[in-house]
Formats: structure tokens, sequence, C-alpha cells
């Protein structure tokens, strides 16, 4: 069971919200599953995604991009650190960077670093025999905005709070197949509502490749929505539900290259997101 907690730690840091921190929908989670790099060992990953959309939810009415706005597109780059002070407990920390923009006449574009997000991880119990095992995870931290972007606006890095995230994640291991499942809860600064994360993952390894899918929700509690009198943007009552896919190749023994797609299935006062991403992630 080493084996398979070593590749999907490193495709679980890989791809931790690559193509999902998104310019068009800064309510996005940071969704995690259980686990861990293990004992002073870490793991440093560059990923870039790029994402779009032209329709989008008003409240949950699905909609066409107005002329002003037109046609958006998203480019996020991010850096990605963990490193685990002992096989039970990890720190994890993520920056990334948004360049969005959209063709519309409006001209919004943003560019800059979106939010530092650092969590730490402890893993509570882990029982089994053989190749089963069962394990409880929690995780707790913080995000704050890394950068003075605008945060009321159509487009935009981010929502400009500083958040306070919890996360409660049970994983169960067989063979060559794992299902991990995320249940969180954002405490969100400003007129930003707090948020219900909940996310999970179903995957396997084969050799020295590892796919995974997965299904997220984001749930808000309270907001407006868009159009509503004296609405604000980070103060929208931002929702979606997500499905999409992984996978990671190991190249070398610290080295390997990993690709996701997802897309949205429904949402509130989000944008109808398609995308996808590429990942490089060194073991130190």
């Amino acid at each position: 069971m080493k084996s398979i907690e070593r590749r999907a730690t490193w495709l679980s840091w890989i791809l931790l919200g690559v193509g999902a921190l998104s310019a068009a929908n800064p309510a996005q989670a940071f969704d995690l599953n259980g686990f861990f790099p293990g004992k002073h060992t870490g793991h440093a990953a560059l990923s870039y995604s790029l994402e779009g959309y032209d329709h989008f939810f008003r409240g949950t009415t699905r909609v066409s991009n107005p002329g002003g706005l037109g046609e958006v597109e998203i480019a996020t780059y991010s850096v990605y650190l963990d490193y685990g002070f002992t096989d039970r407990l990890a720190v994890v920390v993520n920056l990334p960077g948004v360049d969005a923009d959209s063709d519309g006449t409006a001209g919004f574009a943003e560019s800059d670093p979106q939010d530092l997000t650092t969590l730490l991880k402890y893993r509570v119990a882990s029982y089994g025999s053989g190749s089963r095992r069962h394990s409880l995870v929690v995780a707790g931290g913080f995000r704050t905005p890394a950068s003075d972007y605008v945060a009321d606006a159509p487009v935009s890095a981010g929502d400009g709070s500083t958040d306070f995230l919890a996360r409660f994640i049970y994983q169960f291991e067989t063979g060559r197949f794992y299902l991990s499942q995320q249940v969180g809860f954002d405490l969100r600064g400003e007129d930003v509502p707090d948020g219900l994360p909940l996310y999970t993952e179903l995957g396997f390894k084969r050799g020295r490749v590892l796919a995974s899918g997965f299904l997220a929700y984001y749930l808000a509690d309270g907001g407006s929505d868009i159009g509503d009198p004296g609405f604000t943007f980070p103060g929208n009552q931002e929702e979606y539900t997500r499905v999409g896919a992984k996978v990671y190749a190991e190249l070398g023994e610290r080295f390997g290259v990993s690709g996701l797609v997802f897309t949205t299935l429904d949402g509130r006062n989000t944008g109808d997101i398609t995308g996808g991403a590429l990942g490089v992630v060194a073991r130190f």
C-alpha cells in the first residue's frame, strides 16, 4: 500500500485545485484527499491550467454572456508545496497566479497573484488488515489574498477575503483502488458567504500510471444573486457541481507529470466553466 500512497500523494498535490482555482469562480474550494507525503518527505509542484466559458449562471438560470462580457478565458499558474513532519502530520501550501480576460466590449481583465492557502493535515485514525485500510483525516488552516486585486468585478482574481478552512476526510483503500470523501467548512470574511465544500475522489493505479475521477460540490450559506438590488460579486451565493478526471504518470523515482480535465454540471452565480491543466512534480 506504500506504493499507491506515494503516487496518489504526488497526484493529489500537483492537481489539488489545478484548473479549479479560477478567476471566474473565486469561491472554489481547496479540496483534499486522505494521502500523506510521509515523514520528512515533501513535494514541489508547478501547474498551468486554462479554462473558459461563454455562458454563466445568473442565480440558477444559465444564460449567455452579454456583449459587454463576451467569452471569458482564465489561465492559472500554481505553485504547491507539501511536507510531512511525521507519517500522520503534514503541511500543504498553495499559491496560484491568475491571468483572466474577456473579449467583450467592457474589457474586463485581471492579472495578479490570487490567494495564499496553508493547511495542516492530521491522520486521526487508520485501521484495516491486509490490502484494506480505512483512514480518518482532519485538516485546518487559512486562505488570504496574496495581492491587492479587485474583488467586486465580474472577472476577478478572487473574493478578497481572509478565510478559515476546515476539512474532514474519510478514505478507503483496497488493492489498486481508493475512495476518498471530503466534507469541509469555510468560515469566510468580509461579506462573502460561508461555504460547504464536498469532494469525492475515486482512483486506481496500474504500473507507473495513476488515474482518478472526481465529483465536487460547493454550497454557499446565503448571499445575493447576480442582479439583486445592491448585490456585490464577492457577496454572491456562488455554488457549483463539477465533474472531472485526473491522470499522473511517473517518469522517475522523484519526478512525474500530470493532467486534468473538468466541466461544470450545474451552478449558481458562477461561470459554466470547462477547463484542463498540466503539471510537473518533484519529490524531495
